[in-house]
């Protein structure tokens, strides 16, 4: 069985290397920059981001913001796998989102400048073929991997520990190292809700009988980072103790694990909805707790002070302690106890209602 195991590796590993070296042939030759980027000459833009999970595309919200300060005149576009597109619906800075389906016709559109926005940490060869795709002038990512076969304007990987936001964002202060941008300190993800959405929000926040002072707790998460869901419960009562309504929130896999339990008085299962009524909903509540997850990074970018369970994965790449209404509760390589979380949660509490981020959220 090992030895088949490792033919099939080695197989796979033969089939990415031929992929690699046709799409090397087949796509545009990066070309060595010269001199730097001429902003006025900038008319559109690509932003390129391949693993198109939610929080990602949250994430990338404060360098799209960077983009358009950098070069106000340009169409910027973002070109995404499938999900979650709706995330960047009516974000002032997006003119268009582009799926897998627009690809035959990118390089037509005349990119004067594109951005492979894959992680620093992993090269992508999806998300650098795409980029390379896009026909652009100048095709900007990080120096790893076998990045220089695609993008000619390459930015090396920091060593130093910097949240994500600021990691994406060197990209763009590389390309335009003369603009007038804000300092990392002043990234902030981005939600932009439309007309009537955070209306439709309230109402069906008070259709599930909650309040202003409910609590949010976010069962979902992947693979080590999920919690039982009866140490959920275990909070919810807590709270319905103190005086106060508990809001879960749970994908399909957490429902499942749901069925048959006994859940308190003072607890509300959200039933699921589409990720903007979600969105519209959860900008109702007093504070949330979650997992590091998609919806914790939509929870921030609507501006709900959050408390952050960060167990397996790196709060200062990916938590907002750095941001105020923000806690991160770290419990290295273990689920954190109720006690813990509940510390943290009744601190945050007692803090004046903040609203986080909804400075950039439009309404």
């Amino acid at each position: 069985m090992g030895r088949l195991q490792a033919l099939g590796k080695s197989a796979e590993k033969a089939g990415k290397s031929l992929l690699r070296e046709s799409l090397v042939r087949l796509l545009p030759r990066p070309r060595p920059p010269v001199g730097p980027v001429e902003p006025s000459c900038v008319r559109r833009v690509l932003a390129v981001r391949r693993d198109s999970r939610l929080g990602n595309l949250l994430l990338l919200t404060p360098s799209l913001r960077l983009i358009k300060t950098a070069f106000p005149a340009a169409r910027v576009e973002v070109l995404i796998s499938r999900r979650y597109g709706d995330a960047l619906a009516h974000n002032p800075c997006v003119a268009e989102i582009l799926t897998a389906k627009d690809l035959p016709g990118l390089r037509l559109r005349g990119y004067d400048l594109a951005f492979d926005f894959s992680p620093q940490h992993a090269f992508s060869l999806s998300s650098a073929a795409w980029t390379a795709l896009s026909g652009a002038k100048r095709r900007v990512g990080f120096d790893r991997g076998d990045a220089a076969k695609f993008l000619d304007d390459l930015v090396a990987v920091s060593a130093a520990r910097e949240h994500e936001t600021a990691g994406l964002a060197r990209l763009v202060r590389h390309a335009a190292p003369a603009a007038a941008l804000p300092p990392d300190s002043e990234l902030a993800t981005e939600w932009h809700f439309g007309p009537g959405e955070r209306e439709e929000g309230a109402r069906i926040w008070k259709k599930w009988g909650l309040d202003r002072e409910t609590v949010a707790l976010f069962l979902g998460a992947r693979a080590e980072k999920r919690l039982a869901p009866e140490w959920f419960l275990e909070l919810g009562r807590r709270l319905a103790a103190s005086g106060r309504k508990a809001a879960l929130a749970a994908g399909p896999a957490e429902r499942e694990f749901l069925k048959g339990l006994s859940i308190p008085a003072g607890i509300v299962i959200a039933p699921e909805l589409p990720l903007r009524t979600f969105a519209a909903a959860v900008a109702q509540a007093r504070a949330v707790l979650t997992a590091d997850t998609g919806p914790m990074h939509l929870a921030v970018a609507v501006g709900a002070p959050t408390v952050e369970l960060f167990s397996h994965t790196e709060p200062w790449r990916f938590g907002y302690a750095h941001r105020p209404g923000h806690r991160v509760l770290e419990t290295p390589g273990r689920h954190p106890r109720v006690d813990e979380a509940w510390s943290a949660l009744t601190e945050l509490l007692r803090l004046p209602r903040s609203r986080g981020s909804d400075a950039r959220c439009g309404s």
